[in-house]
């Protein structure tokens, strides 16, 4: 029978050697971001009230970002900030929210 027998540091000598030369995350800051209201129909929920749905264009990934804002007919946009996705040291907030049509 073969076997493979992998021999590990202890203490981490060589995960600290190659981390050691990466500079730290720079800060993005928190930033302003176009967001819409898009209503929508859930099925889990008995009430059939129309739910919302808070759609973000992100500043720093160029992606959209989705967030639930409660019921259509009261959402929750404002005041709001969220952290992006893709870049973790970016937050954006969304200081105006248009409403999907």
């Amino acid at each position: 029978m073969n076997s493979t027998i992998t021999v590990l540091p202890m203490f981490g000598e060589d995960i600290e050697q190659e981390t050691a030369s990466e500079p730290p995350p720079a800060r993005l800051g928190m930033v302003a971001a176009a967001a819409r209201l898009v209503a929508y129909r859930d099925t889990q929920f008995e009430d059939g009230e129309p739910r919302a749905l808070l759609v973000v264009d992100c500043p720093f990934c160029d992606s959209q970002h989705v967030h639930s804002a409660g019921l259509d007919s009261a959402p929750r946009v404002c005041p709001r900030h969220s952290r992006c996705i893709g870049r973790p040291t970016g937050t954006y907030f969304f200081p105006v929210v248009q409403r999907a049509e």
